[in-house]
């Protein structure tokens, strides 16, 4: 996979798909938490550890199988009483931060 940069900007298209890099890391919920655990040569980093809040879980739950934006949006827009401009706001800045850590991928062939 590329190492590119992605910028909201980016993320206008439609029918961009997105993905889990769950290769690359570990996830496992905690309570209303969800721990990522990064992988390097298959070995945990426990030194990179990211936690997600229940929204950021939800999120990128959203993501374990190829999805665009707009079906994720309306995917969580049934889960959370939130305006959808607000939601779609979080999701891209979330997708954004995401696809910049290699936690999610743009998926060229879903």
């Amino acid at each position: 996979m590329p190492e590119w940069r992605y910028s909201r900007k980016d993320m206008g298209q439609k029918k961009i798909f997105y993905r889990l890099n769950s290769d690359k890391f570990v996830t496992r919920q905690m309570g209303s938490e969800m721990v990522m655990v990064p992988l390097s040569n298959n070995v945990a980093d426990m030194t990179s550890v990211l936690t997600l809040n229940e929204v950021g879980a939800d999120i990128l739950k959203a993501f374990v199988e190829a999805a665009t934006i707009d079906e994720v949006v309306a995917k969580l827009l049934k889960a959370y009483d939130v305006e959808e401009a607000t939601l779609r706001q979080d999701v891209e800045e979330f997708l954004e931060n995401a696809i910049n850590r290699g936690v999610i991928y743009n998926v060229k062939n879903p």
